[in-house]
């Protein structure tokens, strides 16, 4: 609720308090009688009920004086909104930090997991190969293929210094 709505309530609970305020004194005090009632909703009577009703209004809701414990208060309260923010901004930046060295590390295990394949494929192959040399559908030699599979591996390999 917007604070000038406050401002406005106060104002017109204070309004009607006042005038019943006067309405019962003026009664009480047989300035008006019982039946003429009315006679109480003149401009004089209005405007200094609302008059008093604003003089009333603007003592309830105004700045009490601040004493050099508020303010303290405040400016403390103000920095520690800043290093709250300071400290959310480098949780924000660790983050960043974080996720892209995951980047980087899931891009490493990739390549690693992919020369190992390499590795036991071309090792094996060769096991089974023995001497022996196979061609391959290109017409080149499978044992040269299997040779440049394992130098490729080393190659991508980040544990081998690869990329």
């Amino acid at each position: 609720m917007p604070r000038w709505f406050s401002y406005v309530a106060i104002f017109i609970v204070t309004a009607f308090v006042l005038h019943a305020f006067l309405v019962v004194v003026s009664l009480a005090t047989g300035v008006v009688s019982p039946g003429s009632l009315l006679t109480m909703a003149g401009p004089i009577t209005f405007i200094v009920e609302f008059g008093l009703a604003a003089v009333i209004t603007w003592l309830i809701v105004r700045p009490g004086p601040k004493s050099a414990a508020a303010e303290e208060d405040e400016h403390t309260g103000t920095a520690d909104l800043e290093v709250d923010a300071r400290r959310r901004v480098q949780a924000i930046e660790q983050d960043y930090r974080d996720e892209q060295r995951l980047e980087r590390l899931t891009a490493e295990v990739a390549r690693w997991r992919q020369a190992r394949d390499l590795r036991a494929y071309a090792g094996e192959a060769l096991a089974d190969l023995g001497d022996g040399d196979v061609t391959t559908a290109q017409g080149e030699s499978l044992r040269d293929e299997l040779q440049w599979a394992l130098d490729y591996a080393d190659r991508i390999d980040p544990l081998h210094g690869g990329q």
